[in-house]
Formats: structure tokens, C-alpha cells, sequence
């Protein structure tokens, strides 16, 4: 769903800004899945994941735009990248939740989407080459 809601409106307001709004977005739905009790929580993790994996395929156009004589290697680089620190992130996420509690493990990844939503500020829309 977010990953085509993210196409969706970045075809609208283009692909940085949608990456933006959705960093923002994804902010304080990731503080509600740690602060908010009981079944409410659903919604914040449902607004999690959308905002979340919006701008997933955002990156991998930007990453071909940036870089449009090796668009295998960007879409490459831009996948890989995001799986492979998903995969490292993982285990030690565990680890803090059975060292503290699972409240503190996820409460570490809220500066996650601050961090990428600070540095989606510093992009540009990438201005398309001229065909030919």
C-alpha cells in the first residue's frame, strides 16, 4: 500500500517532496506504535509501514536519476544497501529488547526516520537529461 501510494503522489508533487512528507509522516507513527497502549497502537503501526515504505521506490528512481549512466548499479546499490542494514539492524534491535524491554528496542528507531527526513531535506529533484 505505501509503496504505491508513494508513486501515486509522488507523480503529483514529485519524488523528493513525497519522500519528505513521508519521512515526516512516518515520525510520530513510529513514536505512537512505542507510546500508545492497546489495540490503538494497530493504527500507528499501519501508519507506520505506509509511511515507511512509501518512498521505498522513490529511492531507487532518485538512486537512477542521480546517477543515469549506471541506472543497474544505482538500483543495485539502493536495494542492497537498504536490505543489507535492515538485515545488520535486526539482531541488534532484538538484543536490546531482550537486554531492556521491546518498548525501549523500538523506541531507538523513532531517530530513524528523523535522520532520513533530515537528510532527504538536503536533496534536489534530480533534473531529467535530454533524450538523444
Amino acid at each position: 500500500v505505501g509503496t504505491v501510494l508513494g508513486g501515486r503522489l509522488a507523480a503529483r508533487w514529485g519524488r523528493v517532496r513525497t519522500m519528505r512528507l513521508a519521512y515526516l509522516l512516518a515520525i510520530p507513527a513510529v513514536a505512537g506504535v512505542v507510546l500508545v497502549p492497546g489495540p490503538v497502537a494497530y493504527a500507528f503501526v499501519a501508519a507506520s509501514s505506509i509511511a515507511l515504505y512509501a518512498p521505498f521506490s522513490l529511492h531507487v528512481t532518485l538512486g537512477q536519476d542521480f546517477l543515469p549512466g549506471r541506472v543497474g548499479t544505482a538500483s543495485g546499490v539502493t536495494l542492497g544497501l537498504a536490505v543489507s542494514v535492515g538485515g545488520l539492524a535486526s539482531p541488534l534491535v532484538g538484543a536490546v529488547a531482550e537486554a531492556a524491554t521491546l518498548r525501549v528496542a523500538l523506541a531507538c528507531l523513532v531517530v530513524f526516520p528523523v535522520l532520513a527526513w533530515l537528510l532527504a531535506r538536503t536533496l534536489k529533484e534530480p533534473v531529467p537529461e535530454p533524450a538523444g
